[in-house]
């Protein structure tokens, strides 16, 4: 009896062992999801600096009534992170690459590409009506 179950638990431990490829990021992590990597995420530079973008892309989050429950940052870019009435998060990352130049990443949760890029299209719209002023 011990002989039988030493056998079947070293069958099972060695088709463990085998279905596991370290060397192949394939087979680790699936392609078709994302689970907070950022892989989904919409990058955008933008010149202006990243004083002047932390507003505009908090204004523009809350112009699509999202609920902004952190928003931290500094003079070199932040942090914002609201909800959406379904639940979902929605993040946006604010990074100054220089002193003219600013990325912003946003991601909405799950994965949603087309929100995404709908609020880069806000942000894009509001520096606009800011440079005619």
């Amino acid at each position: 009896m011990k002989t039988l179950i030493a056998m079947t638990l070293a069958a099972v431990t060695g088709a463990v062992l085998l279905g596991c490829d370290k060397n192949d990021p394939q087979k680790i992590v699936p392609t078709t999801r994302d689970f907070g990597t950022g892989l989904n995420a919409v990058d955008h530079t933008y010149a202006r600096q990243a004083t002047d973008l932390i507003e505009i892309v908090s204004a523009s989050l809350k112009s699509f009534d999202l609920k902004v429950e952190s928003d931290r940052h500094d003079d070199l870019g932040g942090e914002m992170v609201a909800t959406r009435a379904d639940g979902h998060k929605v993040t946006a990352k604010v990074t100054s690459v220089d002193k003219d130049h600013t990325q912003v990443s946003i991601r909405v949760a799950p994965g949603n590409k087309n929100l995404a890029e709908m609020i880069h299209q806000r942000i894009a719209e509001k520096l606009r009506v800011g440079a005619s002023n």
